[in-house]
Formats: C-alpha cells, structure tokens, sequence
C-alpha cells in the first residue's frame, strides 16, 4: 500500500448514525465558535479531540490539518466580529508575528509527516498539560487596557518573533492553531490586556492556519472509506471540508456570544477556565494516546 493511502470504514452506515455524526459535529463547532472568541485559542483544543472520538480510524496528520482549516475560517470571522465591536488590533506589531507564525506551521506539519501518531498525540497532551499549568500559575498584570500600545523596540520585536515562531510550530504538530501557546505567552511575556488578547490571537492564527492548511492541501490525497460518500468527496489532500463544512456551520452561529463574553467576564475568571479546561484537553488526548 502507498504510504499516502489508507482504507479505513465507518462502522454503522445507517442514516441515523450519520445524521448523529452531523450534528455532533455542528454542535462542537458551536463550543469552538465561542470558546476561539472568548478565549483565542483558535479552537483546535476541542476540534482535534472530537475527530480522534468521531473517527478514530483517521490518522493525526488528516486530524490536524481539517482542524487548522476549520481555524482558519473561524479566525477570519472573528477578527471580523472584534473589528465591528471596537475591538482593532495593531496589523504593524501582528504581521511580523503572523509572518513567523507561518515559518512555524510550515516547519511543523513538515515534522508531523515523519512521526508516528502515538509520539504526535503524546506531543500534543504533554504541551497543552505544561500550558494550562502555566497559565494557573502566571498572575495578570494591571496593564491599562484604553491607553496600551504594543512596545516596537528591536528587542520586543524579537521576541515577538519568537513567540509567533513557537505558535506556529505547535499548531503545525498538533492542529491546535497556535492560540493555545499565543495567548499564554502574550499575557506572560508581551503584556498585552486581556480586553485585546483573543482579537491578536485571532489575527495572528489566521496567517499561521491558512500556512498549514496549504501545507496539507499539496499533500496526495489519501483514500479514507467512510462509508458515507459525502465525507469522501470532501476529502483534498489531508483536509476533509465536509468535516469542516459541518463544523463551521456551529462556529458561525456563535462567534459573536464570545466577543461579547470577553467585554463582560473578569480577566482572572477567564485565565482559570482557561487553564482548567487545557488540563481536560491534555489528560483526554494523552489516554486515547496510550491505545493508539
């Protein structure tokens, strides 16, 4: 067999089963539409965990890149939405971020190509479990959110850099979508306040999934028997776009409740959900890894 096919089946052809797999799907894009406005984080920590339940037939490299696509979309919309509530990020300090982003997702789902998926799903768990710990124990600094502008000196924009390029490798190898490390790391190293932390999180995934989605996109297509001929029509290269389809139905019905959640919820309630909510991702994905 080619490496770049698997055959793999759907148990239960039924239309019922299919019609549950749907609108299971359409349901998590809802959480994923809220949850990446709220808390910017792209909403890979739910999608990539979804996939692994709903077909755990599909190998992580088909998981991540459906996942950075469904992102992508997403993250357009939510900029979108942020813009139209005031919310304006700063393009002159995110593009370089965005640009080194786009460097890390190419150079990750290059990785994920080579490794096998129980290491690529170890990856994933260990990384998330380290930043929710992180987040719990990092304090928010008092940063006014009206007068705050991004510092643009040689130094800050270095590091900058690097935080976009660390982003962009994570969401490469695991379909995160970067925010997961972005929004931590911009709290903790770039200071940035809360009030803005989902709006540049979004900007910056929208460069970094669209390089990954690409990245997936050339691959050869692999042939995945799902025994439901709407789901294998959509699959180009690694990416499913029915999957995705269904998925951004829910996000876009949803995006505009997290907009309007982050202008309401308290900065340190949301760190800790946040943070509690990465820990669950982490021990759910780290276990399916051991069966994998």
């Amino acid at each position: 067999m080619n490496k770049h096919v698997a055959t793999v089946h759907l148990e239960n052809g039924s239309l019922n089963f299919k019609s549950m797999i749907f609108l299971g799907l359409i349901v998590t894009g809802i959480f994923v539409g809220i949850f990446s406005s709220f808390f910017g984080v792209g909403g890979g920590i739910l999608i990539v965990p979804t996939l692994y339940t709903f077909f755990s037939f599909l190998p992580p490299q088909a998981v991540i890149a459906t996942s950075l696509t469904l992102i992508f979309f997403n993250s357009i919309i939510n900029t979108i939405n942020f813009m139209k509530a005031g919310i304006r990020p700063n393009f002159s300090f995110l593009i370089p971020i965005g640009i080194a982003m786009v460097i890390g997702v190419v150079l990750g789902g290059k990785v994920t190509l080579l490794l096998p998926p129980k290491t690529i799903k170890l990856i994933f768990s260990i990384f998330v479990f380290a930043i929710a710990i992180r987040t719990l124990l990092v304090k928010l600094k008092d940063v006014p959110s009206d007068d705050w502008s991004p510092t643009t000196d040689a130094k800050s924009k270095v590091i900058s850099i690097t935080v976009g390029l660390i982003g962009g490798l994570v969401a490469g190898m695991t379909g995160l979508g970067g925010g997961a490390v972005l929004v931590p790391l911009f709290i903790t190293i770039l200071h940035i306040p809360f009030r803005f932390l989902s709006a540049y999180s979004n900007v910056c995934m929208v460069a970094g999934t669209f390089a990954g989605m690409v990245t997936y996109l050339i691959q050869p297509t692999p042939v995945f028997v799902f025994n439901y001929e709407i789901l294998e029509m959509g699959q180009v290269g690694f990416v499913n776009f029915s999957i995705v389809f269904a998925l951004f139905i829910g996000s876009s019905l949803s995006s505009k409740l997290g907009v309007k959640w982050v202008q309401i919820v308290k900065p340190a309630t949301s760190k800790k959900l946040f943070a509690v909510l990465l820990i669950i991702i982490s021990i759910k994905i780290f276990v399916s890894a051991q069966f994998s």
